[in-house]
């Protein structure tokens, strides 16, 4: 997913696919294991526990991976996947932290877990190997790729890898990372979590109802000359908010405007947005250009302290729609310009 054209944040940069979240493979076939395409739907992943039939899971490309019993040594491959298991409850042998702020954010105990990051080569492929992992997990890109396809077939001598994607809304993200962690074995650490993210979607959609007409912008730094707009479409925060019928400013298509429209300051003011959302940079701006924007001179503007943007788990986005239906209640709609 890596892109010189791309708008993107540059103090919090989206995961490449030799950088911050290396690790990725194919369906891979190891050691008489398999992992083979299936029918089923990519957005209702399912598993099976370690009965007669063995073990399998179905993951968010809609491949099932099948093995002889339930695997015990998982590794995470990517930070993004890897922030959701961790959330989940789910323990890996080793894991990578690419140092973003990603699994930080869940606070993971690594005692005993080895770290298979290595800024140069991505996962450490002899570090990895010597963890035992009999099942890998990694993240699946926009594109529906998985993350690395450079360590492809070296990743594929170890372990059956399984993809999470972090392109869908946080609430199937989250949901693949509790089903994989159930079909393990393993109690749930985020139930309580859950309950407040889907109260905090019932505040938020309730707030959107009664507030139809306002037109909220998500919006983070890209440089000293160029604001980004991110795009509805790809990411994952903004496809929950939109399903919750939140009015979201558009971005055209195209391969520039994958991930975010980049607007020049002087065009900043022009944005027909009466509730601008700061997202994913550090600190607001303060310049005169952000400061004569309608949105901004009417005091609409939420900041969310998110821990990362990046760690889709329930309890990190649940402080995100809690907010957002504060200051949906509270925004007036009409204060930003009239789209051209």
């Amino acid at each position: 997913m890596t892109s010189t054209t791309l708008a993107r944040p540059r103090s919090a940069v989206r995961p490449t696919r030799r950088g911050l979240v290396a690790g990725g493979l194919g369906t891979a076939a190891l050691l008489g294991l398999t992992a083979c395409g299936s029918g089923a739907s990519a957005s209702a992943p399912s598993a099976t526990g370690s009965g007669a039939g063995g073990w399998s899971f179905t993951d968010d490309r809609g491949h099932t991976v099948r093995l002889a019993r339930r695997p015990r040594r998982i590794a995470f491959l990517t930070d993004t996947a890897g922030a959701a298991l961790w959330a989940a409850g789910l323990r890996p042998v080793a894991a990578t932290d690419s140092g973003q702020g990603i699994v930080s954010a869940v606070g993971p105990d690594w005692t005993g877990v080895t770290r298979i990051y290595s800024a140069d080569k991505g996962v450490r492929l002899e570090a990895l190997a010597q963890a035992r992992p009999d099942l890998l997990v990694d993240a699946v890109q926009a594109d529906g790729t998985l993350q690395v396809a450079s360590q492809l077939s070296e990743v594929s001598r170890i372990a059956p890898v399984v993809g999470l994607s972090t392109y869908r809304p946080i609430e199937d993200i989250a949901g693949t990372a509790d089903r994989l962690t159930r079909s393990l074995g393993l109690p749930l650490a985020d139930s309580a979590a859950e309950n407040r993210f889907r109260q905090g979607g019932t505040r938020l959609r309730r707030a959107v109802a009664a507030n139809r007409d306002l037109r909220v912008g998500f919006v983070f730094g890209i440089d000293k000359a160029t604001l980004g707009v991110m795009n509805p479409g790809t990411w994952a925060v903004l496809k929950t908010v939109r399903a919750l019928g939140m009015r979201l400013l558009p971005v055209p298509a195209g391969a520039d405007n994958t991930y975010s429209q980049a607007v020049s300051w002087e065009n900043v003011p022009s944005l027909p947005a009466d509730l601008l959302v700061w997202a994913v940079t550090d600190p607001l701006p303060d310049n005169a250009l952000w400061r004569r924007t309608p949105a901004v001179r009417a005091g609409q503007v939420f900041k969310p302290e998110l821990a990362s943007w990046y760690a889709y788990s329930w309890e990190n986005f649940a402080v995100l729609l809690d907010g957002l239906a504060t200051h949906v209640q509270s925004a007036r709609p009409g204060v930003g310009p009239d789209a051209a």
